[in-house]
């Protein structure tokens, strides 16, 4: 994992493999970050600051572009040092409660002086240029290393629970919440130091962004929450042990090249957070050693199923109290409950009900079932946070038929748990797109489903003719409009029409290279709800 890595790309991708370079989103690296964001009105875009002044700072070469600020390395003049100095773009620095809880926020992590913390320098702002300096760590994040590697060994994966523990340890005790640990924000360093960055600007940036949380509203346009724990994604309030199931589910994905949950859609994923249990680490690593045995300790496996346990209680309570349990040698002694017996017993639960769900699906799709078993998955798992009616037996036998539901937003997330045709059309159907902008918003996103089940079931002509119409459609946002084009080049693909796809490939090129340079924020959700491999192949370049 020890890395020299100090050049760097404009920017990164959450889902790029090549892009997804950011370092501690963007403000201790010699490597850029992505910082997903919602999207905010007017403009956006900042003037280069390379070659000029702020305050004490020289700055010297752009690092990259963050949902919040712009990332830059500078020279301390007074003490003739190199830092990241992360400056608050103009959008938020015009708004003054902000810069208040911008200044907060990085004043309380500046108090944080740790080796396995990011070193928060200094905070102020030269005119209208509010910044933060910080520690400039040579190195990469473990997300590069992941790109790179694919999965980590055991003593770098045990190197990282340490250092990260010891980081939140000290956070906690500060008060603070990290609120967005993931390997983009863990770095390490050229000397293989393990050091966390933006304590107290993650719960900054989600607030400002109308946050993550909120699944309901976001919809297509935001970012998936592969780390966050079930209370962040139910927009419960939310400490350290939040960090410590996030700090887990980074492990898992360290450990087995893959996140432990999965999806497309942002709130199936939340809702799995919520309810799935995770498949088992070591059978997903898929490592073994001469004798065939799994190459991870079951105590590690223990101490991860822990730390990723659905209700708060049910984890380590404190960063002290996980550390304390892997200092002690195989850490079986004090793992209470979750000792070598019980992380058996919970991969081999897991495995024989692997098995059990396998069959029931096989028996399902025998008997032609006219829904998808993951819709009933996501169908059962959202009742009690959505307090919304499963759908019938009616509704499952009469699939051209969908109710109406008291909200937009609730006939959405009854087309997410139908996940057919007629429920898609209903959002529109049921709430008509000119009436309002929100409505306008869940019309776009539910076509978009529907042509990607159109899609899925065969019936690709089908579903270029409902972009189509999507994209002759009236008061369309322009994200939206990207993203159908996205998704019609691909089912043109399908449909060997390259022609077609020829001319839809020259005009997302032009709205995204548009929205690259008006809003950038925008294209940044484009790029995050297509991925990297669907950009490249559209020929879209970056900043």
């Amino acid at each position: 994992m020890n890395s020299n890595n100090p050049s760097a790309p404009d920017r990164g991708d959450e889902d790029s493999p090549t892009r997804d370079s950011p370092s501690a989103n963007g403000v201790t690296s010699t490597s850029q970050t992505h910082e997903t964001q919602a999207i905010h009105g007017g403009s956006t875009a900042t003037n280069s600051l390379i070659g000029s002044r702020v305050g004490d700072y020289q700055v010297m070469r752009k690092l990259g572009r963050g949902g919040m600020a712009d990332v830059y390395v500078a020279r301390q003049v007074s003490l003739g040092r190199e830092v990241a100095l992360k400056v608050l773009r103009s959008d938020y620095a015009r708004d003054q409660d902000y810069v208040k809880r911008f200044r907060r926020e990085a004043r309380a992590a500046a108090n944080l002086n740790h080796p396995n913390i990011v070193q928060v320098i200094d905070v102020g702002n030269a005119g209208t240029n509010y910044f933060i300096a910080q520690e400039l760590v040579d190195g990469e994040n473990l997300r590069q290393t992941l790109d790179a590697v694919g999965t980590v060994s055991l003593e770098d994966a045990i190197e990282v629970l340490v250092g990260v523990a010891a980081a939140l340890e000290v956070a906690s005790e500060a008060g603070i919440t990290h609120r967005d640990i993931k390997p983009e924000n863990i770095m390490r360093t050229s000397r293989g130091i393990i050091k966390v960055a933006d304590f107290g600007l993650a719960r900054l940036g989600t607030d400002v962004a109308a946050t993550k949380t909120n699944l309901t509203q976001a919809g297509l346009t935001l970012g998936t929450p592969r780390y966050m724990s079930p209370e962040q994604v139910q927009g419960k309030p939310v400490d350290v042990r939040s960090d410590l199931y996030s700090l887990g589910v980074t492990l898992y994905h360290l450990l087995a090249g893959r996140p432990p949950f999965e999806a497309d859609d942002p709130l199936a994923l939340a809702l799995m957070h919520l309810h799935e249990p995770p498949p088992p680490l070591d059978r997903v690593r898929g490592r073994t050693d001469d004798q065939g045995t799994p190459d991870l300790p079951e105590w590690l496996i223990a101490v991860v199923t822990r730390l990723m346990e659905k209700i708060p209680g049910d984890r380590f309570q404190s960063p002290s109290e996980l550390l304390d349990a892997v200092r002690n040698e195989t850490a079986t002694s004090n793992l209470g409950g979750y000792g070598v017996g019980t992380a058996a017993a919970t991969i081999r639960l897991q495995r024989a009900t692997d098995y059990q769900q396998s069959k029931r699906r096989n028996q399902h799709r025998k008997i032609a079932v006219a829904i998808l078993l993951p819709s009933l998955a996501i169908a059962a798992a959202s009742v009690s946070m959505m307090n919304s009616p499963m759908p019938s037996v009616s509704d499952v036998l009469n699939p051209d038929v969908a109710p109406q539901q008291e909200s937009v937003q609730a006939q959405y997330l009854y087309a997410i748990r139908r996940n057919d045709e007629a429920a898609w059309r209903s959002v529109g159907e049921f709430f008509p797109p000119e009436e309002n902008a929100t409505n306008a918003s869940y019309f776009a996103k539910s076509i978009i489903q529907l042509a990607n089940q159109m899609s899925e079931d065969g019936h690709v002509a089908d579903a270029s003719r409902t972009l189509d119409q999507l994209l002759r459609s009236a008061n369309v946002d322009r994200v939206y409009q990207a993203i159908a084009l996205a998704r019609q080049y691909f089912v043109l693909e399908k449909l060997g029409e390259k022609d077609r796809q020829a001319v839809v490939k020259r005009e997302f090129q032009s709205l995204y290279q548009d929205l690259q340079t008006n809003n950038p924020n925008a294209q940044e959700l484009i790029d995050e709800t297509l991925g990297f491999r669907e950009i490249q192949q559209l020929g879209v370049s970056e900043n």
